[in-house]
């Protein structure tokens, strides 16, 4: 009775704080019905794309395939280093461990944009910029992955070693690191799919790519442009995601190549990779940006205290509340829109007429940068956080669809045919015999894809999305970096306490 009521007051709490945070971002049905139609009327603007554009996006968009393979390789890398350093059997020593697990958390928790904006102070605007970011924010996210897998890992082989003299670190490579090896390179290749998605938009803060392209032809509106643009974006994301689920495949031994094929498949990535390399062009390092590196940490370790204790709509309590709302809400919508496409799209429960398409329109929503969707909403409600989370809604329901259907993969179906067989109907099977096996599933890539949603609701800004972003990235174009500072380290401190309430449910819950 007591657990009952404590659930019952979970979902109370909920959907109070879903009725406030709609009424703080300005969320309006009405408004919704009434102008909703102009989303499209960009969406119509870019069908048929302009063909004659196409050459031109092709060296911007090998420019962007570059700096996601070459960001995610050399981030993998140094993450799986680091991740071995943070390790508690292989690092007993707590005053080195928790500083460096403090930094990778630290980076982890920084928007990939804002990565890019301060590189671009530090190396020039450019794909370099672009790269180094990827790589920083691939490095920190592999690195807090791997050292949680190690440290959950059987540690019985490495202990053995370890009592027969081998040192704790070759112990390590001998027996952890080949046990969680696969499953760190299918996080790879998942951070992969998302980095392709992320360099398509650096370029809106000079961070090279395609991402520049897209923000001029956006600002000329030149929608036949952006159309052909996203086509062939679309393209690149169809092909990378295919390529990814080959090599999970190969990595989890459901296809079986032999040994010519595994070391031609190597060698090809690393042809690839290396490509990606050589095409960078370091700076020469000068004075001005030895100032600008000098600046920017100066004014990190400073940040504005007026902000910072403020309680008026400038104030970072504020802010932050506000990005938290668009978030949630974003969150919830696109929960709701994807949970229904992944039963529709799944092709162990519906029939692949109306799967196939469905998986295509996934695809197409998880392809359009964040930025546009942000603009086309802005249209329909103006500036402000309402169109931040009707922007999050879409984003989110690219991601959470993909993980909700790798949940239905994994489900048995035995129960569910079994119902069907005693006549029942398909919504009552569904409800009695699938949704309780994914509901621990579904609940885990919710609470994910809300801390995602804040770093993301933290970039809106830069289209007048609301949230923290705006007053943050204007801040870091004025060279204002004490109330950059109180921004960033605001936003930090949110994503922390979210992570820790989720870390915390994923354990009373169980997801």
């Amino acid at each position: 009775m007591k657990h009952r009521a404590c659930y019952t007051a979970t979902w109370l709490i909920l959907l109070a704080f879903t009725f406030v945070a709609a009424a703080s971002t300005g969320f309006s049905v009405s408004l919704l019905i009434r102008r909703g139609s102009y989303f499209f009327d960009i969406a119509a603007a870019m069908v048929p794309p302009s063909w004659s554009y196409v050459p031109v996006v092709v060296a911007p968009l090998w420019a962007t395939i570059r700096m996601s393979l070459a960001g995610t390789a050399l981030g993998a890398l140094l993450g799986l280093v680091l991740a071995v350093a943070a390790n508690a059997y292989v690092n007993p020593w707590p005053f080195f461990r928790l500083p460096l697990k403090g930094l990778i958390h630290l980076v982890r928790t920084i928007p990939a944009l804002i990565l890019a904006l301060l590189c671009t102070f530090l190396v020039g605007i450019g794909t370099l910029a672009g790269t180094l970011a990827l790589f920083l924010y691939t490095t920190a996210v592999m690195a807090r992955i791997g050292y949680e897998d190690m440290e959950n890992a059987d540690l019985t082989a490495a202990r053995a070693l370890a009592a027969a003299g081998c040192g704790r670190l070759k112990a390590c490579v001998r027996t952890v690191l080949p046990a969680v090896l696969s499953g760190y390179l299918t996080n790879v290749l998942y951070l992969l799919e998302a980095n392709v998605r992320h360099a398509a938009i650096l370029g809106f803060v000079g961070a090279g790519g395609i991402g520049l392209l897209l923000n001029e032809r956006l600002a000329w509106r030149e929608y036949a442009d952006v159309g052909a643009i996203l086509l062939l974006l679309y393209v690149v994301v169809i092909v990378t995601e295919g390529l990814s689920e080959w090599l999970r495949r190969v990595l989890d031994g459901t296809c079986r190549l032999g040994r010519a094929g595994r070391f031609c498949t190597g060698l090809s990535l690393a042809l690839l990779v290396l490509i990606s390399l050589t095409a960078l062009r370091l700076p020469e390092a000068g004075q001005t940006s030895q100032a600008a590196a000098g600046a920017l940490v100066s004014g990190l370790l400073q940040p504005d205290w007026s902000l910072l204790l403020a309680t008026d709509h400038t104030g970072v309590a504020y802010l932050l509340y506000e990005t938290f709302c668009i978030a949630f809400l974003g969150t919830l919508g696109g929960l709701v829109i994807a949970a229904f496409f992944s039963f529709i799209a799944s092709f162990r429960l519906a029939p692949w007429v109306l799967s196939v398409p469905s998986r295509l329109v996934l695809l197409l929503i998880r392809t359009v940068p964040v930025f546009v969707y942000g603009l086309m909403w802005i249209r329909v409600t103006g500036p402000g956080p309402f169109a931040g989370v009707l922007t999050l809604t879409l984003c989110s329901v690219g991601l959470l669809a993909k993980r909700f259907l790798i949940a239905i993969d994994d489900i048995d179906r035995r129960p569910y045919g079994a119902l069907l067989a005693l006549g029942s109907s398909r919504p009552a099977a569904l409800v009695r015999a699938i949704v309780p096996q994914l509901g621990p599933r579904y609940a885990a890539a919710v609470l994910y894809r809300l801390d995602v949603n804040l770093r993301d609701a933290a970039i809106l800004g830069l289209v007048g999305a609301g949230g923290i972003g705006t007053p943050l990235i204007l801040a870091m174009m004025h060279y204002d970096w004490h109330a950059a500072s109180s921004l960033l380290w605001g936003l930090i401190a949110l994503v922390t306490v979210v992570e820790m309430a989720s870390e915390w449910l994923r354990k009373v819950r169980r997801f």
